[in-house]
């Protein structure tokens, strides 16, 4: 996952904030950085494309002296496809970026540039927020400080498709020394025939989380890899338990598929991995589900193999 990461930049200080976020990333000795400049349309002056391509290789240059193999180059289209076109041109195996650019929440706000790479591209998509809620309730930007991922939340429903996560969750798992909570949202289950006080329907515990079969695959590879886990299992929606569990564990990093148990309807974007997207305050790794769970066993089963002494 790490071989060629694709930086998307805008060309505002906000959108550079990732290179500080990520710094661990972009120095590991094996990982290459492509640095995309995305000029919005043919009608940039020539002026402009010139400092486009100035200011990438500036950073490309900044980043070399710390070590860091990284080039640039410059892209002329809409942001999306065009971040997209590129990403499969270099043959990016992951795609970071900042979830807003230039002029704060309205550039590349969740919902437009963002979500359209989550939604089309092939290769995982790490997401930093530019902002952070404050005790307040507003917004505050966030810092360039390095970030480390050492508590991470691997949501599944117990479908190939969502175990598709595994891997890339596994790689910055190994890297980072994280802990991993594989959580299960599981429905409540109401008592039938049953009305207790003022006409409410209790609904029976949960699942016990070491019992829980959904998780149980999952929580098995972590152990093989050597990786520290815990499972979890809790009664109630999927999104909103994700988003509560990231909350009140203090999780540094929510990776999970974009879609779940019934194939390309019950976790595709505009449903949980939407309303994830949209309201965590944590980072982001989100991958797009495949349809056959043997790539996924053969990955597991490589970086196994990479970790066991020689």
């Amino acid at each position: 996952m790490f071989e060629r990461i694709l930086i998307p930049l805008d060309g505002s200080p906000r959108a550079e904030l990732i290179l500080g976020q990520v710094a661990k990333i972009l120095r590991r000795k094996d990982s290459e950085i492509l640095l995309l400049r995305v000029l919005d349309s043919p009608k940039e002056s020539r002026r402009e494309r010139i400092e486009a391509q100035e200011y990438i290789h500036l950073l490309a240059g900044r980043l070399a002296l710390q070590g860091v193999r990284a080039q640039g180059c410059i892209a002329e289209g809409p942001a999306a496809p065009t971040i997209l076109e590129q990403a499969a041109r270099e043959e990016a195996t992951m795609i970071a970026m900042t979830t807003h650019g230039r002029t704060g929440i309205s550039r590349w706000l969740v919902g437009s540039v963002a979500e359209k790479i989550v939604r089309g591209s092939p290769v995982p998509v790490l997401l930093l927020r530019s902002f952070r809620p404050t005790p307040l309730g507003d917004l505050q930007a966030t810092t360039a400080q390095e970030l480390s991922f050492r508590k991470i939340l691997v949501p599944t429903d117990g479908s190939p498709e969502a175990e598709t996560v595994l891997a890339p969750a596994v790689e910055l798992a190994q890297l980072f020394d994280s802990r991993v909570m594989v959580l299960h949202a599981e429905p409540p289950m109401m008592i039938p025939g049953y009305t207790g006080e003022m006409g409410f329907l209790p609904s029976l515990p949960p699942t016990p989380s070491e019992k829980d079969p959904v998780t149980e695959p999952a929580a098995e590879a972590l152990c093989r890899l050597g990786l520290p886990s815990c499972r979890r299992t809790v009664a109630g929606d999927a999104a909103g338990a994700i988003l509560d569990q990231a909350h009140s564990e203090g999780v540094d990093l929510i990776a999970m598929a974009t879609h779940g148990r019934s194939g390309f309807s019950r976790w595709i974007l505009g449903s949980v991995a939407e309303r994830v997207l949209r309201h965590a305050d944590t980072p982001l790794l989100l991958v797009r589900a495949q349809r056959e769970s043997e790539p996924v066993a053969e990955e597991l089963e490589q970086l196994e193999g990479a970790s066991r002494p020689t």
